[in-house]
Formats: structure tokens, sequence, C-alpha cells
């Protein structure tokens, strides 16, 4: 079992999303109590040392400020995956999140309106736009938060180019993904959108200016390379579709439930060490 070293564990702590897209294989877990979480934050301290919440989407959960303030309290580096709607839209409530984490990934999947709506990358019938986009990087980094923009790759958006939008946000890094379609129950099936190996290099060739912020993982980068917890508090393997016992039990620890699932820490250090 490797030991604590810069290990970070994505905390799916919400399967809720104020979005819908099409490509979304967050499945439907139960919500545990805030306390249960709490409890469970302490567990991890003693074996990662950053925790990355995510979803759903982690703004629509009335719990995500107080779990960010508890992770940051026991000593965790504290980052976001958001699709960015709240934070566009309803700032002011989110304030205080940008003096808690390090770094804030926006999930961007297209710049165009039509794009996004076809994704499902919509609140209601409301989008971001490419404009409002722009102007929440800028935040971001003004607050001095290190900025990430995480992309993926499907038939709809297969033809995009974007390296103006790079240009002008400046993004610490960036991370595209070749739709993947796991060994998981879907909410809905998406065989239309998934691409090629190939198709998915050709779409990281048309941005190779940015080579040094890429990231680029494809299906098999993916698979076995990420500490994922569900909102039950499960570790879950992304290829066997194996979930350990809940760290919400009393009598489990990190490090056992670690070892119901596999890791590839070749393809984790290359993702987070590079």
């Amino acid at each position: 079992m490797q030991t604590k070293t810069n290990l970070t564990v994505n905390f799916h702590f919400t399967p809720h999303c104020n979005m819908n897209c099409r490509y979304c294989f967050v499945e439907r877990t139960n919500i545990l109590s805030i306390d249960d979480y709490m409890r469970v934050i302490e567990k991890l301290f003693k074996y990662f040392t950053r925790i990355n919440f995510v979803g759903g989407e982690p703004t629509a959960s009335p719990h995500l400020l107080k779990l960010v303030k508890k992770a940051k309290s026991v000593g965790l580096d504290c980052t976001m995956v958001t699709n960015g709607f709240k934070l566009v839209n309803n700032e002011d409530s989110l304030l205080e999140l940008y003096s808690l984490l390090s770094c804030i990934g926006i999930s961007i999947d297209s710049l165009k309106d039509d794009t996004n709506h076809r994704i499902g990358r919509r609140c209601n019938k409301q989008i971001i736009t490419c404009e409002e986009y722009e102007k929440l990087c800028k935040t971001i980094k003004l607050h001095g938060i290190r900025l990430k923009i995480n992309t993926v790759v499907s038939k709809l958006n297969l033809n995009e180019n974007f390296s103006g939008f790079y240009e002008k946000t400046n993004p610490d890094r960036i991370k595209i993904f070749q739709v993947l379609k796991p060994n998981t129950k879907l909410k809905k099936e998406y065989d239309d959108l998934l691409i090629t190996k190939q198709e998915f290099d050709k779409f990281i060739k048309r941005h190779a200016a940015f080579n040094k912020k890429i990231i680029a993982e494809d299906n098999d980068a993916m698979t076995n390379s990420y500490y994922i917890l569900d909102s039950e508090c499960r570790f879950l393997d992304n290829q066997t579709g194996a979930k350990s016992p809940s760290l919400a039990e009393s009598s489990i620890s990190a490090e056992e439930a670690l070892s119901y699932i596999k890791m590839d820490y070749d393809k984790y250090q290359a993702r987070y060490c590079a």
C-alpha cells in the first residue's frame, strides 16, 4: 500500500447536478449526513494530502462550504471542479470559497451556445456563454487561485478549437478527456457520442501550442488512476465497478477501504506529479 505522499482524493459527495450533460456517468447514490462526511474527512486526512470536491455539481449542495472548511481545518489542501453556473449566476453566495480553495477546475466542453444545448450543459434552458466563461476565469485568477480547464471531447465538440480561449484565460492546467463509458449503471446511453483514440489525438494535436499545460487522458489513462470516493463514502474501481465498504462505518479506515480497489500508480503519478 502506498504511503501518504501528495495523494489526492476526488470526493463525489453529491450526485446531484443543476445541468444534464448527455454523457454524465455519475451514479444516483445516496447522500449521507453532514456529520458522516465530517468524520470521513478526518479519516481521509490520515492518508491524503488533497481533497478535490466534485459531484454531480458541488455548488448544488448546501453542505459544500461546511465541508471545505472542515477539510481545511484538518490540514487538507482543498480544490474543486465545477460547471461554474452558480459562480457565474449566484457569485455572492459562494464568495467565501475563494479564500479556502487552492485550485478551481471549470468544466467547459464547448464555447458554442448551440453545442452546449445539445450536450445538455445548461441549467433549465440557460447556458454559460463564452464571455461569461472568460469573466469567471479572470475572477478565479484575480483571487490568486490556480485555474484548471476540464474538457470532455465527444462527437459533439470534436471539431472545436479552444486555442483563442486558452490564450485569453491563461489556465494553469488544461485537462482534456476522451468521453468515457465506464463499467457502471448509466442514467442514459450515449454510444453515439463516443470517439476513437485517433479522433481524440487529432483534437489534442489541434491544441499543440499549449502542450506544456495539457494533460490528455484517453480511456486507458483514466482507468484505475483516480482515487474516487462516492456520496456513500465508498472508494470506486472505475474498471471493474467494484466498491469498498463505506468510510462512514466507524470500523473502516481509509487504508483498509483502499485495499478493495486497484490503482495504477504510474498513471496516477503521470497526472498529479507531471
